[in-house]
Parts: structure tokens; sequence; C-alpha cells
């Protein structure tokens, strides 16, 4: 029998992920990742009950403060917008639950991510794939996360509906009672989060031309692309456009100013050869819920940084979030936009991808 270590948090999509592999004839190894004082063991452990699965719990509360929250905290001090959640899969959920999976000499890992993998014969290799419920999928997510875990992973929940899986719970005798959307280590929002770690002081809204137009308290509490909650009125919607942490200046403008349809990723991590990129029609996503939008070229410079121009125009493609990239519904990778360097003028290659994939 293939023994598979699944990351039970207690909810309901590792509970009925671990049921669904049970059902498919593994021997199920959930395990219950510690990563905050107020994780909660216990409705882990009656989950684990309810499937008649002995529960192996890992205290990596460490780990996570230093790879996530500190991450977290050090992004925003910098003027940039990090993702949590994409880190802390890379770097802790399947990070330790890979490390388990050796120990204990299984087979497999799995989570409870509504997305697919699959074995794809165009790359002669496992890779991650959209999941089937298109409002909730998140492939996205795991851009980050390395190939040797990717070669590993079972995603069962990549072929469900969220509205399926509650249900299937429920008459499993899970015991649902909603889900929080928010980020799992804030209780309130980020803003107030951020407070105790950066001091408040006045700063200037400035237009892009340098005129100032208003003051804030801080360019911590704003991110690019941002229109609600500026506190400034104008002639037009002001958008963040660009933040300044050294000066705390917050650089607003018209709608247009955000739109992109050029910019750099940094930290690139190809889920296949970057070889087998050239040539193929592909997208590039910016954030979790945007559009994903045509690559019309890609440009890397020998300091790792790759220069993207899509066939049009993105929204806000903010500094310190993810771009993944994909072909069709399959995930080829993902890095970090950035606004450092150019690249210079040394030795670069260039590789012009063909849109229309002929």
């Amino acid at each position: 029998m293939k023994k598979v270590v699944l990351g039970f948090s207690g909810g309901v999509d590792s509970f009925f992920s671990a049921y669904l592999l049970k059902k498919q004839g593994y021997e199920v190894i959930p395990v219950f990742l510690k990563i905050l004082p107020s994780s909660n063991y216990e409705r882990a452990q009656k989950a684990a009950e309810i499937l008649n699965l002995p529960l192996l719990t890992l205290n990596v509360q460490e780990e996570f403060k230093k790879t996530v929250v500190e991450y977290f905290i050090s992004y925003y001090k910098n003027g940039l917008t990090p993702n949590p959640c994409a880190v802390c899969n890379r770097d802790v959920k399947l990070n330790f639950l890979y490390k388990v999976m050796k120990n204990e000499k299984a087979d497999y890992v799995s989570t409870g991510h509504y997305a697919k993998a699959e074995w794809v014969e165009r790359f002669n290799r496992r890779l991650i794939k959209r999941g089937a419920d298109k409002k909730k999928e998140q492939s996205y997510f795991l851009a980050l996360v390395k190939g040797e875990v990717i070669e590993k992973l079972i995603l069962p929940l990549g072929n469900f509906h969220k509205k399926q899986v509650v249900e299937e719970a429920k008459r499993l005798g899970f015991p649902f009672k909603g889900e929080s959307q928010d980020i799992c280590f804030i209780k309130n929002n980020y803003v107030e989060f951020l407070k105790k770690y950066i001091p408040e002081r006045e700063g200037s809204f400035k237009l892009e031309d340098g005129t100032e137009i208003g003051k804030h308290t801080g360019y911590f509490k704003f991110t690019i692309g941002q229109r609600r909650g500026l506190g400034i009125s104008y002639k037009y919607p002001l958008y963040v456009v660009k933040l300044h942490p050294q000066t705390n200046t917050v650089i607003v403008g018209p709608k247009e100013s955000v739109f992109k349809e050029e910019f750099k990723v940094w930290n690139l991590n190809w889920h296949v050869e970057f070889e087998q990129v050239k040539g193929l029609p592909i997208e590039a996503q910016v954030r979790y819920r945007s559009k994903p939008v045509t690559v019309s070229s890609l440009e890397y410079f020998t300091n790792g940084i790759y220069r993207v121009k899509l066939a049009a125009k993105v929204e806000a493609p903010t500094p310190g979030q993810v771009c993944a990239f994909y072909a069709e519904d399959v995930l080829l990778g993902g890095g970090e936009i950035t606004e450092e360097g150019n690249g210079g003028k040394h030795s670069s290659v260039r590789w012009n991808l063909n849109c229309s994939g002929s």
C-alpha cells in the first residue's frame, strides 16, 4: 500500500482530501503543522478521529515566524507587497511535509489545494495544473514550489468544486462552520498588525510630477494599484502608482498609470526547463484573482532578472507579488515581480515567444 503524507489543518479541504486518499487505497498520514500558538489542534484531532486516522503533529512555529511573518513585515518596510501564502507553501507547508515523507519513507505528499498535479506528456514530467473550480482554484499559490516536491505531489481536490467538498464533508459527519479568508497570523487588518513593527509618521502624497497634494501617516499602509482609503480628493480618481519608503512618499496618479505591459521578474522558479518554454504560447498572471495575459516576449539577463512583455496591459503588476506563468492550464513556474536592476547592457539572451503557438 502506497503511503501519502497529508497536510492536515482540520479544515474541510484537508478533511475531504484525507477521505478521498483513503478511499483511493492510500495509507494516509495526516500531519498537523503547528505554525501559530493559536493553531487549532483540537479541531484537527477531532477531524482525524472521524476518519479513524492517527494524527501526527509537527511544531514549526519558529520556522513560520522567520520565513513568513518576518518576511511579511520586511517586505512592507521596504515598500513591497508580499505574498505570504506562496512563500508559506514553498518554505513551510510543503517543505516540512516533504521532510516528513522522507522520514516516514512514504511515497507522496498531499495538500487540500484546489489544483491538479498530473503527468504532462509535452514536458515529460509531473506538473501542477489549474483546478476545475475556476472561482476557487489555487495553482497560482503553488508557483514557487520546487520541482522535487511536485514530482511527489498529489492534489485530491483538483476536480472538485468547493460546494461539492463542503456538502460531501458534511455528509461524512464533518462539522463545517465556515472558513476565514484572512491572513492566518493577522487577527484584524494587516495595517493594524504592521503598526506594531513600523512606526507611523507623517509623509506626503505626490503626483507623478512631484506636486504634493496631501498627507498620510505611513507609506506601509498602501499598495500599488490601491484606490480606496487614500483619504484625499482630486479632480479625477487617484491610484497608488509607487511607494518611496526612504522618504515616506506615496506617488499617486490616474488609473492608466497603474496599467503596464512590461515589468521584471526575478528569483524565478521554473517547473520545466526554460528551453521548453521557448516558442510556447504562454500567459502571465500577476496576482491571485487577476486575469492571465498573453506574454509576447521574455528577456533573460545573466543577473537572473527576466523582462516580461505582454500582448496587452495588465493592472498593477506589484513589486513583491508573484507572477505565475502558464501554458494553457499547466503551471510552468513563477517568480517575484521586481523593480530592482535593469539587466544591464551586458550579455543577455532574448527569446521571443510565438503567441500563436505555430
